[in-house]
């Protein structure tokens, strides 16, 4: 029943927003205040005007009239909406909403919602804050975590039939990076000037055309392809995790990645920090660990 009450209240809020916007108190001040304007346009289709005057009494009766006429109609978002009409339908609305509350079923909210939507589709008044239901969520995409091992065998031997570097070796350059959503980065030597860097991005099974990097120290921040293996990251960040895991405060990792220099490579992350101690950790180039040690 909480959900119910806050429904009610929401469809309250939204309503009294509504009548609290700039174009109802332009309309109510028109109601009290009519413009020159206005009225001249109501004597002239009525015929009330006679020589370019008023009639002491005609006067009085015409803003009368006029105001009777406004007070039944408010003006939101450019739409006129009939304020006898909104309170008969709003009456309706809230005895089908009691009539749905008595019912059981896990569908009642749904039901409530659809309701109070449908009376604000007829009055012209804005949904905002109120969800529509019928609405096709979107699909999530995102991926709690790094590809398979397999996957990662997949993308790297997909990277190897590459046909700029058919027959050739391929040079990864400056590091590797493994991302929680299933995508790789990295960046090779250019099959054809050893001077050059492309940048490639592994993502839905695919690697992307290559794009040029401006590289620096290109001779110290180069490995070959053929001494790493991908699904490796899967056993560094197995480890990591059963380490943090021990340690108070530590949180665990979904990323791995590998840095290059000085004609070498290193995994990373390289350290736990817990809330009271720190740790490092170094790991051979097929993934075990080397090394663990309290700093």
């Amino acid at each position: 029943m909480k959900n119910l009450n806050n429904i009610f209240c929401l469809v309250m809020m939204c309503f009294f927003l509504c009548l609290g916007c700039k174009q109802i108190t332009k309309s109510v001040d028109e109601t009290f205040h009519p413009n020159d304007s206005l009225v001249k346009k109501y004597d002239q289709e009525k015929g009330l005007r006679e020589n370019g005057g008023y009639k002491g009494d005609t006067k009085t009766s015409t803003t009368t009239t006029l105001q009777q006429q406004q007070e039944k109609t408010i003006v939101i978002n450019g739409d006129t909406v009939n304020t006898p009409e909104m309170e008969s339908k709003a009456k309706e609305m809230f005895h089908d909403i009691e009539l749905l509350k008595q019912k059981q079923g896990p569908a009642n909210s749904k039901e409530i919602q659809k309701r109070v939507n449908q009376f604000l589709k007829d009055m012209k008044l804005p949904q905002a804050g109120i969800k529509d239901i019928d609405a096709e969520k979107p699909a999530i995409k995102a991926r709690k975590g790094i590809l398979s091992a397999a996957e990662l065998e997949s993308a790297e031997e997909k990277l190897r039939r590459l046909p700029q570097y058919r027959n050739k070796e391929i040079v990864v350059y400056e590091s590797i990076h493994f991302y929680e959503d299933g995508s790789i980065n990295l960046s090779l030597q250019h099959p054809e000037n050893p001077k050059y860097v492309d940048a490639y991005q592994y993502k839905n099974g695919a690697w992307s055309e290559p794009k040029p990097v401006l590289a620096r120290n290109i001779e110290r921040r180069t490995f070959p392809l053929s001494k790493i293996n991908f699904a490796a990251a899967q056993k560094v960040i197995q480890i990591y995790n059963e380490k943090a895991a021990e340690i108070e405060g530590a949180k665990p990792t979904t990323t791995a990645y590998i840095s290059i220099w000085d004609n070498g490579m290193r995994w990373f992350p390289s350290s736990i920090n817990g809330s009271r101690e720190r740790y490092d950790l170094q790991f051979n180039n097929d993934g075990t660990l080397k090394n663990f040690r309290q700093e």
